[in-house]
């Protein structure tokens, strides 16, 4: 077998361990502040949205020295010290006997929080170039698997074991995941230095975008700044992945309230589940087969199409009455999120030099918390002025407004790099 797959299936059971791990505790933080002695309901809720927007502040802070890091020891290295961390920092949640002391450690989680990002970046640069999208693709579903499985896990835990057990059996998750890195994977650290050229924004293998442009003649010193100002994309990239993370979020929290609002007279949090699930499920089934269609045609097209149908897709949802279509609509629009984070990964893979790549990860990780804690108050702060109903729409204008500036900003790259090809004494 070959290295790089060996890689992936043991990054892929690490991560879906990490992903399971890290999700486990989300659905019982409230209660598990009012064990630490917030009796309030109200308060208790504050305190658990402080401790949920703690631990991604954090991660957004940090994340790009985490990749910066990797960049200069390796992301294997990286990522075991980050599974080690974050496995003594959740066993040490469950020890503690204040909300505040809960708060402390999820910042300090949020500091070491660097498993996925460093995961992402080491099967990006070990992976053969065609085979990119497809690898990230099913990196992704490991993660998303996770996310869905572990509040399942984490409740039938917490109710079973009591809430303190489950911190302990998340942390051990951690722990073996990180044992699975140490035991199993293998990083060449043997990169090319004479850099890359850059694709075609279209995936054309053989164009003008592509000709005789040299990543590191471009870049110099290879600083961010320097890649971002020879490949604006990066940027753009940076700003999709962050608006892809709010929009998801900002929905994902209240949907249960939603399937409440439907009439749902019986098993009102089982429905709220299969409804969230649906599109974790189908995000599951999608994203390696979009990603080897990225490989094929273009990563860039995968993610225009997929922001456009998620526009598209978004609208039906806020005046669905029947709660089975709604939960056919959410596995559709998982769908579309199979084909986007995967795409923004290879895209920047491909964008970036070897020897950045742990930097440009590190700082998707931050974009995408950065995301999550803007899209979680944005839906809030909709749903409780207008509605639930309302934030689909503008979700749904914010993917389509997206799809037009991703549009845009590759209409202009590809015009000009034929103009660059036009000049007098260009040798292409």
């Amino acid at each position: 077998m070959a290295v790089w797959k060996r890689n992936l299936y043991i990054l892929w059971a690490g991560s879906f361990l990490s992903s399971v791990g890290m999700n486990m505790i989300i659905p019982f933080l409230p209660l598990y502040v009012q064990e630490l002695g917030v009796h309030d309901i109200k308060q208790a809720a504050l305190w658990a949205a402080f401790v949920f927007a703690a631990n991604h502040i954090m991660i957004a802070l940090v994340s790009p020295l985490w990749g910066r890091l990797s960049d200069i020891h390796g992301q294997k290295t990286m990522m075991i010290c980050s599974g080690l961390g974050m496995g003594i920092l959740v066993i040490a949640m469950g020890l503690i006997h204040t909300p505040l002391q809960l708060i402390v450690l999820r910042m300090v989680f949020g500091c070491v929080a660097g498993f996925a990002a460093s995961a992402s970046a080491l099967t990006a640069v070990e992976t053969p170039k065609e085979h990119a999208g497809s690898a990230l693709g099913t990196l992704q579903t490991g993660i998303v698997s996770g996310q869905l499985l572990g509040p399942i896990f984490g409740g039938l835990l917490a109710e079973t074991y009591g809430i303190r057990n489950a911190f302990y059996l998340t942390g051990f998750l951690l722990l073996l995941a990180t044992v699975l890195v140490i035991t199993g994977v293998m990083e060449s650290r043997k990169y090319p230095r004479e850099g890359r050229s850059l694709p075609g924004p279209f995936g054309r293998k053989a164009g003008s975008f592509s000709r005789g442009i040299s990543l590191s003649s471009a870049f110099g010193k290879n600083t961010l700044i320097d890649v971002m100002k020879h490949s604006p994309m990066v940027w753009t990239l940076f700003i999709s992945s962050f608006l892809i993370s709010a929009s998801l979020l900002s929905i994902e929290p209240v949907i249960t309230l939603y399937v409440q609002s439907l009439h749902v007279e019986r098993h009102v949090e089982l429905m709220g589940g299969l409804v969230f699930g649906a599109s974790a499920l189908g995000t599951i089934l999608s994203a390696p087969y979009l990603g080897k269609l990225g490989d094929r045609h273009g990563h860039a097209i995968v993610l225009l199409a997929s922001l456009f149908f998620m526009s598209v897709l978004y609208i039906p949802q806020a005046w669905i009455t029947n709660v089975w279509l709604l939960l056919f609509v959410r596995w559709l629009t998982g769908l579309c999120m199979g084909g986007m984070i995967p795409a923004i990964s290879a895209l920047l893979r491909t964008l970036t030099p070897v020897g950045m790549q742990g930097s440009v990860f590190g700082y998707l990780s931050s974009a995408n918390s950065l995301g999550n804690v803007s899209g979680a108050l944005l839906g809030g702060t909709i749903g409780n002025a207008f509605g639930i109903s309302h934030i689909f729409y503008i979700v749904s204008g914010i993917f389509f407004i997206h799809f037009a500036m991703l549009l845009l900003r590759l209409r202009k790259l590809h015009a000009s790099a034929d103009r660059k090809l036009e000049e007098p004494g260009f040798d292409a």
